[in-house]
């Protein structure tokens, strides 16, 4: 980053100090927790902490918003706590990693770094990665729409995107939809992936019936712009570029 650009590294986790991955891909790295859970992560060996106090947070979105507006960085950016590795993605997928296969916690950094500048020089508020590491769906280096995946940054100045706790569409899909808006640009990198775990956390629920709730809601807010395929479980951003 730019000398006069302050940057961090950031891991949401939630009910998982048994399972410490994503703290291994960075030479850096704060992890967000609930204040009852402050005691197991550090007793897990991890010590950079930033601590949500009781009662803040109820959410995946609550949880986001809150990191970004208790912050003093500029530029941020957020991971889900279960990265293995890291790849880059063009007609094959490399991992990220060193001769004996441990993580290639420079090179990840560095990656990171990159795009947190390059968002802040282009005034982008809202970056993320693609769920998938598939290479058929590799194309070009960057887009301009497209599905979140499991890391995401945040350049503060120019992000406009908000959180409304009573709006049943809260999702990091209206997030991104919310900069299309307002912004009319967020960036995709296409050629860094993270490989994450697909299990849930302990205690969390992702319910079909929670998921249709979500989809009905996104429907109704976005209109023609978001269309859902249930047969191949599959949503569809319709924003022309």
């Amino acid at each position: 980053m730019s000398r006069n650009t302050s940057f961090n590294i950031y891991c949401m986790s939630y009910r998982r100090p048994n399972k410490i991955l994503t703290k291994h891909q960075f030479e850096y790295c704060t992890y967000v927790v609930r204040q009852e859970e402050e005691a197991a992560y550090r007793a897990a060996g991890v010590d950079d902490l930033l601590v949500i106090p009781d009662g803040a947070v109820r959410s995946f979105m609550s949880t986001l918003y809150w990191i970004i507006h208790n912050t003093p960085e500029d530029v941020i950016f957020i991971a889900d706590d279960d990265i293995e590795k890291f790849v880059y993605r063009m007609s094959d997928t490399t991992y990220l990693e060193l001769p004996d296969k441990r993580p290639d916690k420079e090179r990840v950094t560095a990656e990171i770094e990159r795009i947190a500048q390059l968002i802040y020089d282009l005034g982008i508020g809202y970056a993320f990665d693609q769920p998938t590491m598939a290479p058929y769906a590799y194309d070009c280096e960057f887009k301009f729409v497209g599905m979140p995946g499991h890391i995401r940054w945040i350049n503060k100045k120019a992000l406009k995107a908000t959180y409304d706790p009573d709006d049943p569409a809260a999702s990091d899909v209206d997030m991104m939809m919310q900069e299309l808006l307002h912004n009319r640009i967020i960036l995709q990198p296409r050629y860094l992936c993270a490989k994450a775990g697909m299990d849930l956390n302990e205690g969390a629920s992702r319910t079909r019936e929670g998921h249709m709730i979500l989809v009905e809601a996104m429907k109704n807010k976005w209109g023609k712009y978001y269309d859902y395929n249930y047969k191949r479980n599959f949503a569809r951003i319709m924003v022309k570029r």
